[in-house]
């Protein structure tokens, strides 16, 4: 039995508080609970212990392999999951879930379970994970479901003395549109855009967000259709034509607003041992993490101390390749949060870019980790996943792990 298997197998003895709020790591989401059956004795068929528990408060199913009270050893498990097992789509979910069950590999054959890894979106409902971390995390991942919610931002609710007025429904100027990403592997949302452009040879485009509703001005052009480019970092690009007045074909839904649902599976792009990390973030122009960074990058630091035969090469990202005044980490050992003793200096985005990398590497040394075992790269602004003007644009600004076994 795998390493990594022992230490589900080992998890899953360990079962959750019975109140408050737990993390578990998860592997897909379903309406019908046959789905979340087969899917957890699939991945009983390949040595896990999976178990499946109900968000009663969305009536949907949740197959995880690992729940734990504590954060850390959660993200632990995450980031040794992508790295050794054929689940590079897994997330933390943070919440709790009710009648928890575990279901063996011989309650339904691992090839059924295959056959009926149907997602929740197949059962019209997209999976709107409700959970986020921090107002921070809010921020980097506007789109980002219950520790990786990719796609769904939730509304701000303002308080007022004054009594509110009762909402006005939306009018139109084009028609409501809500092109809803999810991933066909998992069923789970994903963050991105959604690009409109209105001839196979055009230069200028529209962007919005993916998973929520738009107001879609006509196309100007005498087909009256766009094509449309889906824009997901991890996944791959998916291309499709769009008949703006007779869009049924492509409608899987209706919202309340009357809004048109196109719900788009994207599937994952192969990367190998390469790891984004979703929640480590920078300051603009800066080489310092965000907080929301931490729980990442502790995570990384657990994983390289429980494997020796982990190296890791860090790559440091920036948006766009310009000159600017970047902010380093200099004598200081705040890695989260911004210090006097910081250095300030004009450079390249390469060299910003170099910079991230070397704090990543400096925290890990600070956690135990030999240098030795830890290689750095600025890779500038040559590898954005989003166009530098995008309203996602500060996504750019990252860092990408690369697991070497020795």
């Amino acid at each position: 039995m795998s390493a990594m298997c022992m230490l589900s197998r080992h998890a899953a003895a360990q079962g959750i508080a019975n109140e408050g709020e737990a993390y578990y790591v998860t592997i897909g989401v379903y309406r019908p609970m046959h789905y979340a059956v087969s899917y957890t004795a699939f991945a009983n068929g390949k040595g896990f212990s999976a178990s499946y528990g109900i968000n009663e408060r969305r009536n949907l199913y949740y197959v995880y392999l690992f729940s734990t009270t504590d954060r850390k050893r959660a993200w632990v498990f995450l980031n040794k999951l992508r790295i050794e097992s054929e689940f590079k789509d897994a997330w933390v979910f943070t919440g709790k879930l009710g009648g928890d069950q575990i279901t063996t590999a011989e309650e339904k054959p691992v090839a059924a379970a295959k056959e009926e890894r149907k997602p929740v979106q197949e059962e019209k409902a997209v999976v709107k994970e409700e959970k986020q971390q921090t107002n921070s995390e809010i921020a980097q991942k506007a789109v980002v479901a219950e520790e990786v919610k990719p796609v769904v931002t939730d509304n701000t609710r303002r308080d007022s003395a004054v009594t509110a007025k009762p909402a006005e429904k939306k009018v139109a100027k084009g028609r409501f549109f809500n092109f809803e990403f999810v991933s066909k592997e998992s069923g789970k949302p994903v963050r991105g855009e959604i690009h409109f452009l209105t001839s196979k040879h055009a230069t200028q485009y529209q962007a919005f967000k993916a998973n929520e509703v738009i107001d879609l001005p006509a196309p100007r052009n005498s087909d009256g259709v766009y094509k449309v480019t889906t824009v997901a970092p991890g996944y791959k690009v998916f291309e499709t034509l769009i008949d703006y007045k007779d869009p049924e074909h492509a409608t899987h839904d209706t919202g309340p607003d009357g809004e048109i649902i196109i719900r788009i599976e994207l599937e994952k792009a192969k990367r190998g041992d390469y790891i984004e990390f979703n929640n480590v973030t920078f300051y603009r122009n800066s080489a310092i993490m965000q907080p929301q960074s931490k729980p990442e990058m502790e995570a990384l630091a657990e994983l390289m101390k429980e494997n020796q035969a982990y190296k890791v090469r860090i790559h440091g990202h920036s948006n766009g390749n310009g000159n600017r005044d970047i902010i380093m980490l200099g004598k200081s050992t705040k890695y989260f949060e911004s210090d006097p003793t910081n250095q300030k200096k004009s450079g390249s985005a390469m060299e910003l870019t170099q910079h991230r990398a070397e704090t990543a590497k400096q925290y890990l040394i600070s956690q135990g980790i030999s240098e030795d075992r830890i290689e750095t790269k600025g890779e500038g602004g040559k590898m954005m996943v989003y166009p530098q003007t995008s309203v996602y644009a500060n996504y750019n600004d990252r860092i990408e792990v690369e697991v070497i076994r020795h």
